[in-house]
């Protein structure tokens, strides 16, 4: 018997139910997914077009010199707003409001006015409120920025004829000293795009905010920068603000106090200037045209004065970027927005002899009251063809006629090229009970100026730092394809050749001769302050802390009478390879292992007896100095280096009585050498403090003699050097004088140091003023 099916049984029944299940199962997940995997992007959406978040500006810290005279400071800036909704609905009542804004802050009223004026590419009032009316009518719209002071408070003592208009303030940056300490304060820019997420991160707003381009502003953004505040509204879909929802104060940003002397920086750069254009009227010619002078105070590392020049005016940029300015100075060949004093390389000249001489009482080349005839040049036979005179090198002393028989001091006071040459790189006419056969040679003169700094950053604050090279034996092969030779090593004793240094690393390097054997760390800093004053210790990431200002040393020539031998981390390098701090740190490394990244407790030794193959030793234990701020991207890491050099790497330890002599020397360039009153009576030495020094003049050839035609074999241009320090027995100022192609250094460089060192001893007392301001 057939059983009969009523309606929706059976297949019907069973495809209708399938379909409500499934309808629920897709509504039951589209409610889950909706509720939970997007819930949250969902919420945010919604709370985006409710609530309107506005930046709060942090007040940035301001920048003083070491007496509190203001080198940056924070003035306000005024900013003119349209609210659309808030204006009349009467578009010729707007359009008259946009006419008499326009007038006041040179912001076209419409379109057609912008197009009559030729100013094609700006966007006029009309359009800018056009452009809020469609997205947020109630929200404000920027008309101009950074207007007149007079203007702003006109436009608020008229406000019932400005419906819908506001005036903001913002806080922009004002730099008192301008182009005098440009390069060490640097200026500020807006946000860059590839910057602008990792920046809003920390509470900077791309829109308005502007961070550090250059010097102190650039190396200290974050310290000085503080961190935004906040206020969140509820808001209509009209961008209507409802109600305050949460206020998040601000924190300012940490004052700098520097260590720079701006009045001793001002008479260092117009000495410098009145020198240069001294030179250039004299010989009726444009021969030099930059030069550099950085003051230090030698026992501490303070940077007193750092001179670049040419240089430019960073109040140009204080309020905004001068286009058509930077883009003048951008392309002037002299190169004015480089920081010369640190990021260029030139040949230290005679001024090296100074080093050279501690590593050569140090290796016991010759006995320092032993002489050596200069008879006005050395020839040195080609190793090649050692009986081909017409094939050997002739040395010439910058004195043609001779110095005659010449001992270590003697040799400093004169400047006795022919004496380097020898001590240097060896004289095979000399015997060698006097003189150690091929002099200090290249791998020790190597090793003392890699103790000396050159080939390291030093850790001045300001970014562009250039670590120098101090070339070895292997670095010609590799460069030139050529053996290094006996001549070239003649060049390096005395500052020449393949040499270069930058102007810090040489006044560093003989400071640490005058502090007798202790390195310290070239600083701008003293300290960090709050807004009342107080001073604020501050830490980097490798563990530092900076409060109230203490030196540091970076490298011990002299080992301590207590405490570990410190090394630079050059050095380190050099010793450890993959296991040292630099390899361990830097992330780019193959080495590189955070873990193991430990600047603040790191400490390692090695081994002071060269002969490898024995069983003794004589272990040393020495400490890295790391400068604050230091971030591990030199890429000081360098198997290659390290398995060549490192091997037989033994870094150099001093005596004070070596220390000694080569003061001795540097105070008889006064008395009775290059620098006294018999050598330069127009610039005598100083009369109410004994001082010391030393000349140098390097010849050069580089891309801007060789175009002109000046790389004449024997007759190169030449730079002028003058290093000066006193008072002699307790130094409290070291002054370096750099002047690019402008000859003999007792003649050209020498004055301005004189100048310098004049001013620093005969000035009254400076007096101390507060850093602190109350913020506006």
């Amino acid at each position: 018997m057939r059983q009969t099916l009523l309606p929706f049984q059976g297949w019907r029944l069973i495809f209708f139910r399938t379909v409500a299940v499934a309808m629920l199962v897709v509504l039951i997940f589209s409610t889950w997914r909706l509720q939970f995997v997007r819930g949250a992007a969902y919420r945010q959406r919604a709370d985006d077009n409710r609530f309107q978040t506005l930046p709060v500006q942090a007040t940035r810290g301001e920048i003083f010199d070491r007496y509190g005279n203001p080198l940056a400071l924070n003035d306000p800036a005024f900013l003119v707003s349209i609210v659309p909704a808030l204006l009349p609905d009467d578009r010729d009542a707007a359009l008259q409001i946009y006419n008499q804004l326009s007038a006041l802050v040179d912001v076209p009223a419409t379109r057609a006015q912008a197009d009559a004026s030729g100013r094609v590419d700006e966007r006029s009032i009309d359009e800018l409120v056009e452009e809020g009316i469609g997205f947020q009518p109630f929200s404000p719209v920027v008309i101009a920025a950074d207007i007149e002071k007079d203007i702003a408070l006109q436009i608020l003592e008229n406000k019932q004829n400005f419906p819908g208009v506001t005036v903001e303030t913002r806080s922009v940056r004002s730099y008192p000293s301008g182009a005098n300490t440009s390069q060490i304060i640097g200026y500020l820019g807006p946000i860059p795009e590839d910057q602008a997420q990792e920046l809003r991160e920390l509470g900077l707003d791309p829109a308005y905010d502007r961070i550090g381009y250059a010097g102190i502003e650039a190396f200290f953004q974050e310290e000085l920068s503080g961190r935004n505040g906040s206020v969140t509204y509820q808001v209509d879909i009209a961008g209507r603000r409802e109600r305050l929802v949460q206020r998040t104060a601000t924190e300012s940003g940490l004052n700098v106090r520097l260590t720079i002397d701006v009045e001793l920086q001002q008479v260092a750069q117009q000495a410098l200037v009145n020198r240069i254009n001294a030179i250039n009227a004299e010989e009726q010619r444009l021969r030099t045209q930059s030069g550099i002078v950085i003051a230090m105070n030698p026992q501490t590392g303070e940077i007193l004065a750092m001179v670049s020049w040419p240089t430019y005016d960073n109040s140009r940029f204080a309020r905004s970027i001068d286009g058509d300015y930077y883009l003048e100075i951008a392309d002037d060949a002299l190169r004015p927005l480089v920081n010369h004093a640190i990021s260029s390389l030139y040949p230290p000249g005679s001024v090296w002899k100074t080093l050279t001489s501690v590593a050569v009482l140090e290796e016991g080349v010759i006995d320092p009251f032993t002489p050596l005839n200069d008879p006005g040049s050395l020839v040195l036979p080609n190793a090649y063809a050692p009986n081909d005179p017409g094939r050997s090198q002739t040395f010439v002393c910058w004195l043609r006629s001779g110095h005659g028989p010449q001992n270590l001091i003697d040799a400093i006071a004169n400047s006795c090229d022919v004496y380097f040459y020898q001590v240097g790189g060896g004289n095979p006419d000399v015997s060698t009970a006097i003189l150690r056969e091929g002099g200090l040679g290249i791998d020790d003169l190597y090793r003392w100026s890699t103790a000396f700094g050159i080939g390291s950053m030093l850790g001045v604050e300001v970014f562009g730092e250039n670590a120098g090279r101090m070339p070895d034996r292997d670095w010609k092969r590799r460069t030139y394809g050529e053996s290094w030779s006996t001549g070239d090593t003649y060049n390096a004793a005395f500052g020449q050749g393949y040499l270069t240094v930058t102007p810090l690393q040489l006044i560093s390097g003989v400071a640490s001769i005058v502090n007798n054997g202790v390195m310290m760390q070239p600083t701008l800093i003293q300290h960090f302050e709050d807004a009342e004053g107080n001073i604020v210790e501050v830490a980097d990431s490798n563990g530092n802390t900076l409060g109230s200002f203490q030196p540091h040393v970076e490298r011990t020539l002299v080992s301590p009478e207590t405490g570990l031998l410190t090394l630079l981390i050059q050095e380190d390098m050099l010793l450890q390879g993959g296991n040292s701090l630099a390899c361990r740190c830097e992330s780019n490394s193959s080495y590189y292992s955070p873990d193991r990244c430990n600047p603040e407790t790191y400490s390692s030794q090695f081994d002071l007896d060269s002969n490898r193959d024995d069983e003794f030793h004589d272990w040393v234990e020495y400490e890295v100095y790391v400068p604050f701020g230091y971030s591990w991207t030199d890429r000081v890491c360098d198997p290659l280096t390290f398995n060549r050099i490192g091997i037989d790497y033994i870094p150099p330890i001093a005596t004070t009585e070596s220390m000694e002599l080569v003061q001795r020397g540097m105070r008889e360039v006064i008395t009775r050498g290059t620098a006294s009153a018999s050598a330069n009576p127009a610039f005598p030495p100083l009369t109410m403090v004994e001082e010391a020094g030393k000349t140098g003049t390097a010849e050069y050839c580089d891309n801007i003699a060789f175009p002109q035609g000046l790389c004449i074999p024997g007759r190169w241009p030449s730079h002028a050097w003058y290093v000066g320090y006193a008072p002699i027995d307790d130094p409290e100022i070291i002054v370096i004088a750099f002047l690019y192609n402008a000859g003999e250094g007792s003649q050209r460089a020498m004055p301005v140091v004189r100048e310098v060192m004049d001013y620093y001893f005969r000035r009254p007392p400076p007096q101390y003023t507060t850093t602190s301001r109350i913020p506006q």
